[in-house]
């Protein structure tokens, strides 16, 4: 259809073009003056939809970008005034606004960000030169989730940790606010507790997102009080068996409650909240290091850190004294043992060396009880060990015409004066001392023409007191001929002309042999055989010497055969230390008595030195290398002695006599010239054990018994006050073991000997500990492992 128009005349068109969709907006259109009849360029607007529908979005979040598209496919361009975005959609409008030239067209994106959970709505709308255009919009808000994490589960005072913002499970780049009630939080979510914490609290601390205040978490942080804490103390370094007070500085210790040393609690003085002093009272047996903790009570308690201090380090340690002490004395009291610590091994024998010989020929000293009473005396320690070795070796019974009682501590005074002298002093006063006359038949001893002398000393002298039956090695092993055979060190009539050497001595005073028990005898030359005499293989004495002469040439050739350094080495070591000495260590001290250093033979003092410093009688003071294959048994002397010294208990008369002899070892009463046990006697695995021979049934049921009544003061001649001894006042089961742990076994208590007086203290526990000690202590030195010196 063709239109004609009048001059000014003008229409406007509206519609689409065929197969347009969408929205359009067609302008009015006027032709200028002057037109030539045709029409203007018309602009066309549509837009790419009608609906934007965006996909659920957490709330705050915002969605992906969806495009909306104005285009003009009109002949002439449009103008966009204006473009309103309603609801919680928004878009850069600046894209769109403006002139819109024909044939093109602008592109939007339109984004959703809700600010609430459920369905929301909007529009997009443009006003254009055309016309307006709308474009719907929904989308569904989906509620978030804002969390708090720290690594921390609890603070205490003054403490700090990052907090971190999740949204949604997953961190989130949205400003958060924090806020707390209790302590401060920075505003990248550093918190910190406060300071003055008297009691345990919890802190609240709050998070939200800035541009969604309503989106909140709050974190409750268990805060508590800061744990004191040890720092340093003064002095740095105690003396073991020592009360030091210690000052100790720290931080907050104004919150302290319990304070422990060594795991055992201690009182202590607050001074200040940096400041604590303490009494440490430390034990004998404690070395290395002392450790100080700190603990604080209550829901929000805990341990401090260790405060560790050293303890001065002695020459010999609590345990290694206590064993050298068994073996060198009659068991450890702590006064010997602090005197061994302080002194060393070395020095302490020093001293011992030095210290004189008790006074038996003191009408107080020549006492049976004098012995065991002196057993508890440092003054007379090892002298009097070392006596009761030499009186196994040097044998004087009971039938010599006077009794133990009255003569017996004569006998012990000439071996504790002779103990650390030289071996040819020992021998020869053991030849002329009446009550050895007496014994061995060697007093009034005549050879008289036709008549032989008694040949028992003669023969005891050599076989049990000097070289043995056949001849050693150094080592002690025995020398062996060209047939593999023993080698004898004498024969039948050497043994014969060694008793007419020592034939004519008689006692030196009238009377009874109690008179004159340390006069040594004389020399009746009338009886004394004036022949040649082969004493030994090799060794003959020429005929017509006068007896004294004879006596030293034997004593001087028992003195100087090499059986003699070996076999009476090994005889001290075995009383002292081992009953099975290696070879070396019998060479090791065979040696000393050969040579004492300074060209000398036969010194005691140095022998017995070497027995007991030589590395095999010290090497089982270090608990780790302990052989349970060395060591020996006690007699039931040395176990009285020790288990009295022990507890610190008192011999008040010789009523000691009673129970030595019913322990089945009477003091200076030996059944035989070979004295109470054999040296070589073996257990049945081929074992050395000397004093087994005494360790039978019934004599271990009555020495057990005895000591038990002794422990309950029931009986006579003995007294023990517990409420005096090492174990008394004990602040616990495992500080009452702990004793018995050092005292008794030098820190090598057996498992078995622990839980056997654990278990009696728990079936008791209504009684105290000091209530029990006799029972307890009883059952100590019960054990076999006490009652082996190791």
């Amino acid at each position: 259809m063709v239109l004609h128009l009048a001059l000014g005349a003008s229409i406007v068109l509206y519609g689409c073009g065929a197969g347009q969709s969408g929205t359009s907006a067609v302008p009015n259109s006027t032709s200028g003056a002057g037109s030539s009849g045709s029409t203007s360029g018309v602009p066309l607007l549509t837009l790419s939809g009608t609906q934007l529908t965006f996909p659920d979005t957490s709330v705050g979040a915002t969605s992906t970008g969806q495009n909306i598209t104005l285009s003009n496919t009109g002949t002439a361009a449009a103008t966009v005034q204006s473009i309103n975005v309603t609801g919680r959609f928004h878009s850069d409008t600046s894209l769109c606004l403006g002139t819109l030239a024909a044939n093109a067209k602008c592109t939007m994106a339109v984004l959703f960000t809700p600010d609430q959970s459920g369905t929301l709505t909007g529009s997009i709308s443009f006003a254009t030169s055309t016309g307006s255009l709308t474009v719907g919009a929904s989308g569904k808000g989906i509620a978030q989730t804002l969390t708090i994490s720290t690594v921390a589960t609890s603070l205490r005072e003054g403490e700090s940790t990052q907090l971190t913002a999740q949204l949604d499970g997953a961190s989130t780049t949205q400003t958060v606010t924090w806020r707390t009630d209790s302590g401060s939080v920075t505003t990248d979510g550093v918190y910190t507790a406060g300071s003055n914490i008297t009691a345990s609290t919890t802190a609240h601390i709050t998070a939200s997102l800035a541009a969604t205040p309503s989106i909140t978490s709050t974190l409750a942080l268990p805060i508590g009080r800061a744990l004191p804490i040890l720092t340093s103390s003064t002095p740095t370094q105690i003396d073991a068996g020592a009360t030091t007070t210690l000052t100790i500085t720290g931080t907050h210790l104004s919150n302290l409650s319990q304070l422990t040393i060594n795991g055992l609690s201690r009182t202590f003085t607050k001074v200040s909240d940096t400041q604590i002093s303490v009494q440490a009272a430390m034990q004998a047996w404690d070395f290395g290091s002392m450790a100080i903790k700190g603990s604080m009570s209550g829901s929000d308690g805990g341990s401090t850190g260790t405060l560790q201090l050293s303890v001065k380090t002695l020459p010999v340690s609590y345990d290694a004294a206590v064993r050298f002490l068994q073996q060198a004395a009659y068991g450890a009291t702590p006064a010997a043992v602090q005197q061994v610590q302080q002194m060393g091994m070395s020095s302490w024998i020093d001293q011992q060396l030095k210290n004189p010989a008790y006074d038996y020929a003191s009408a107080a000293g020549a006492s049976y009880g004098q012995y065991y009473r002196n057993t508890q005396s440092l003054q007379y320690a090892l002298r009097q060990r070392v006596s009761s070795a030499l009186s196994h070796v040097y044998v004087v019974g009971g039938s010599t015409g006077c009794g133990p009682i009255d003569c017996g501590p004569f006998w012990e005074a000439l071996l504790e004066n002779d103990a650390f002298g030289n071996a040819r002093t020992l021998l020869k006063d053991v030849a002329l001392n009446p009550l050895m006359g007496a014994y061995l038949d060697n007093a009034n001893n005549a050879a008289y023409p036709g008549i032989v002398p008694n040949q028992n000393f003669a023969r005891e002298f050599m076989q049990l007191m000097t070289i043995g039956t056949v001849q050693l090695n150094q080592d002690g092993t025995s020398v062996l001929d060209a047939n593999g055979q023993l080698v004898p060190t004498y024969t039948q009539s050497n043994i014969a002309d060694m008793a007419n050497a020592l034939s004519g001595w008689k006692y030196a005073l009238a009377g009874d042999l109690g008179s004159q028990a340390q006069v040594p005898m004389v020399m009746a030359e009338g009886w004394h055989n004036q022949g040649a005499k082969n004493i030994l293989p090799g060794v003959t004495l020429p005929a017509g010497q006068k007896g004294e002469v004879d006596l030293d040439a034997v004593v001087d050739t028992l003195f100087n055969h090499p059986n003699y350094g070996p076999f009476l080495s090994r005889r001290l070591i075995q009383h002292l230390v081992t009953s099975n000495p290696s070879p070396a260590y019998i060479a090791r001290v065979a040696a000393v008595f050969a040579d004492d250093g300074n060209g000398v033979r036969g010194n005691l003092g140095a022998v017995v030195k070497a027995v007991l410093l030589d590395k095999e009688a010290r090497k089982g003071d270090d608990a780790a290398q302990a052989d349970p294959a060395t060591g020996h048994f006690m007699e039931p002397a040395l176990y009285l002695a020790n288990v009295m010294n022990t507890v610190q208990g008192v011999f008040t008369d010789d009523q000691v006599r009673n129970v030595d002899v019913a322990m089945g070892q009477p003091l200076y009463s030996p059944p035989s010239v070979f004295s109470y046990y054999s040296p070589d006697h073996m257990l049945a695995n081929g074992t050395y054990a000397p004093e087994a021979q005494l360790l039978t049934s019934a004599n271990s049921v009555t020495k057990l018994g005895l000591i038990y009544s002794i422990f309950t003061n029931k009986q006579p001649g003995f007294q023990v006050n517990w409420k005096t001894s090492p174990f008394s006042n004990a602040a616990s089961t495992d500080d009452f073991l702990t004793r018995v742990n050092h005292l008794l076994y030098h820190g090598q208590m057996p498992d078995s000997v622990r839980t056997t007086l654990t278990n009696y203290i728990a079936a008791n526990a209504g009684s105290s500990i000091n209530s029990m000690l006799p029972d307890l202590i009883f059952m100590a030195v019960s054990s076999a492992a006490y009652q082996t010196i190791q």
